[in-house]
């Protein structure tokens, strides 16, 4: 692997009386694919949320290429832009054009120009086999559809790592496969890659390690040969007999 490009050190977060990310430390290098998994309510997402600036912690750090990531940075937007996010509800405008949402974000964030922005657009809804729909709106797909858009939507910014929080759960469940295989290609394609999933089948695919989270606390963070052979930890053992 490469340099790491997103480092965390010993991060905690509260909401309240209530203890959701306990002294997390984990790095993902350039072009590795790290599968968060767990419970529900393990704090998978909300570390998803501190990795991409959106939400606050009160200790600890995360960095992503060197640079500290936080929601009161100075120029805060620039930096998220390092990160590329996929989340449960595809997150869309309704009232813009697939075009109008992948081109946004790029005019506003990175500057480009009208055109520049169109052009790196069209590219990657090529990519994720969504260029036909360009002047589409989002209530005219699929949901499996609008999340490709978001992938592309977010790939646009040139991201150094994409993060993807449950990005097939709100799918029916023949839509699961084409998001899957867009986020595979990715993975196959070098994109460094954080995956908070239960799809176990993509995680023995495509990820380099996997992390397991339960009560807030990482259990175990293991190659997918060790952590889906004779696990030792009980905790471990249970969540897969519960996702096969």
């Amino acid at each position: 692997m490469g340099d790491a490009v997103v480092t965390i050190s010993g991060i905690s977060k509260h909401f309240g009386p209530l203890h959701v990310l306990k002294n997390i430390h984990l790095d993902v290098h350039s072009r590795e694919r790290v599968v968060v998994c767990g419970p529900s309510g393990s704090g998978k997402s909300t570390l998803a949320r501190c990795i991409s600036g959106l939400e606050e912690y009160q200790s600890g750090q995360v960095k992503v290429n060197g640079i500290e990531i936080s929601p009161g940075a100075s120029h805060a937007e620039r930096i998220r832009a390092n990160v590329g996010m996929v989340f449960q509800q595809f997150n869309l405008f309704p009232h813009l054009t697939v075009m109008e949402n992948c081109t946004l974000a790029q005019k506003w964030v990175r500057r480009r120009s009208k055109e520049e922005a169109k052009d790196r657009a069209m590219a990657y809804l090529e990519k994720v086999r969504m260029s036909e729909k360009a002047q589409s709106y989002p209530s005219q797909l699929s949901g499996g559809q609008q999340q490709r858009v978001a992938i592309a939507r977010a790939l646009c910014l040139d991201p150094s790592v994409m993060l993807f929080d449950e990005a097939t759960s709100a799918l029916d469940p023949e839509m699961v496969k084409e998001v899957l295989d867009t986020m595979i290609m990715l993975a196959r394609d070098g994109m460094t890659m954080v995956c908070i999933t239960h799809e176990m089948g993509f995680a023995k695919a495509v990820a380099d390690k996997v992390v397991f989270m339960e009560a807030g606390s990482i259990v175990s963070t293991e190659r997918p040969d060790v952590f889906f052979g004779e696990q030792g930890d009980e905790r471990v053992r249970r969540f897969l007999s519960q996702v096969f």
